[in-house]
């Protein structure tokens, strides 16, 4: 594979996209920032997401001016924060009746 500051990858819409540039994937309009590109081994360039950490080729997606969403860190929670969640869940669920659920089934 060739080191990936070195290839730039053509949108669907002709325009060079490179690595930090922000891009629509066309099938979903998913807008995110690009964070690698590579070339496989029968020369297909493909292109990494930052907001689904998957791989596209590029003619499916489109350089964008849409400002792409901050990425979540995510971090461990702390003991305390997931005794204060698992509370909270159990609070929610007390306010179900189950007994008043309906079937759901097609039958009559």
């Amino acid at each position: 594979m060739a080191d990936a500051e070195t290839i730039t990858a053509i949108g669907r819409n002709k325009k060079p996209i490179k690595v930090g540039d922000t891009v629509k994937y066309v099938n979903s309009d998913t807008v995110s920032r690009v964070t690698e590109i590579k070339k496989d081994e029968q020369g297909k360039v493909w292109v990494l997401l930052e907001s689904t950490e998957l791989w596209y080729r590029e003619e499916t997606l489109e350089l964008t001016e849409i400002k792409a969403k901050e990425k979540k860190e995510e971090r461990e929670l702390t003991a305390k924060e997931l005794e204060e969640r698992f509370e909270k869940e159990k609070e929610t669920m007390r306010g179900f009746n189950l007994e008043k659920a309906g079937g759901g089934g097609a039958g009559g």
